[in-house]
This record gives C-alpha cells, sequence and structure tokens, in this order.
C-alpha cells in the first residue's frame, strides 16, 4: 500500500507539473529536419497553418504543392507538355498531387480547381491539371532539428537552423517551430503548426 501510494503521488505530481513525454531519438530527429526542410527549400520561413485555411490563402497552398512536388517528386509526378501545348508552360501536374501535398503536411483538404496568376511563375489550371513554366537556380535551405520538446501527446515544439543545402557551414538563421503527429499511408509523419525563421 505505501509503494502504492508513492507511485500515485509521483503521476499526480506529473500532471499538476504538466507532463514531459519521452525524448526523441536520432531518427526522429531526422525524420523532422526533413520535414521541415520541405517547407524552408520554398523559402517559406515563416507560416501558421490556422492562417493558411483562410480562403485568400489558396493561392499560396496551390504553389506549395506544386513547388514540393517539382522539388522532390519531378520524375514521377511532372509531365513535360508537347512543343504545340506550351502556352501556358512546359510542364504540368495533376491537381490532385497538389491537393495531397498539401493534405500531407498542412493538414488541409483543399480543392485545387482555379488558376493562380498572382505568382511566378503563373499556374495555369485547364481542368485537370496546372501548366507552369520550370525554373530553377535558387538556393536551396534545409532545416536542423537541434531541440525538441513534447509539451503534450502528440505535440513537438522543436528548435534548429537552416542552412544551404549545398553548404552546411552557410547558416541562414535560426528556426522555431510546433508540429503534430500524424500518420500519412500508414506510416509516422507530421503535420505543421507554426513555423518561425529568423536571419542571422
Amino acid at each position: 500500500m505505501k509503494k502504492c501510494g508513492i507511485s500515485v503521488l509521483c503521476i499526480l505530481a506529473l500532471l499538476s507539473a504538466g507532463c514531459v513525454w519521452a525524448a526523441p531519438s536520432e531518427k526522429e530527429l531526422k525524420a523532422m529536419s526533413v520535414f521541415v526542410s520541405n517547407f524552408t527549400e520554398q523559402g517559406i520561413m515563416d507560416v501558421v497553418t490556422e492562417e493558411m485555411a483562410q480562403p485568400d490563402k489558396y493561392p499560396d497552398l496551390v504553389r506549395f504543392g506544386i513547388r514540393h512536388n517539382y522539388i522532390n517528386n519531378f520524375k514521377s509526378r511532372i509531365e513535360a507538355n508537347k512543343e504545340n501545348a506550351r502556352e501556358h508552360g512546359d510542364v504540368r501536374i495533376k491537381a490532385s498531387w497538389v491537393e495531397e501535398s498539401v493534405l500531407k503536411y498542412f493538414g488541409l483538404k483543399i480543392k485545387a480547381d482555379r488558376s493562380v496568376e498572382q505568382v511566378y511563375p503563373p499556374y495555369h489550371f485547364d481542368g485537370t491539371s496546372f501548366h507552369f513554366q520550370a525554373a530553377d537556380g535558387e538556393a536551396t535551405w534545409h532545416a536542423r532539428v537541434k531541440k525538441a520538446s513534447n509539451p503534450q501527446k502528440g505535440v513537438w515544439e522543436i528548435s534548429g537552423e537552416v542552412y544551404n543545402a549545398d553548404d552546411p557551414t552557410d547558416i541562414l538563421g535560426g528556426f522555431k517551430a510546433v508540429i503534430r503527429e500524424s500518420v500519412w499511408k500508414n506510416k509516422p509523419h507530421y503535420v505543421m503548426v507554426r513555423l518561425s525563421a529568423e536571419a542571422q
């Protein structure tokens, strides 16, 4: 009975102080770094998912979905347009892939069914796909998670640095983020809650 009493007191103390869950493994830290890099590699350094859910953020979500696939899934999801069908760009991507990427990384369901002209390059929707001009050349920034705390089950507060993918010693600055655990196609994943980075 005495041993049981001590256990109960310990549990109550943890609950009153706010339970701290297990520290992340090196594998988890790497997965978190890769996850955040899917945003920083596009130059997205400041984002709040709750705000992105607003109707006026549709262009930003479409751009994210297209750019994510252009960078990470070029061979499997980006299709070349024929020479006589390049009025709106030399490549295209199915809208369904854009919707999937937005859901995977933001946890937001959207209907990608309108052209986005107010960005460069513009994305023209033809009813099933977005057409645009392929473009490369910008520096790619990745994220490295150095600290992670788990204030509540399924939620992580993380921080680290943003660095040049071609030169890891070139540090852009630091970042802080809140991400939430999720499952994607039966595998552990994360969705963004908010991200904020500052140049040093």
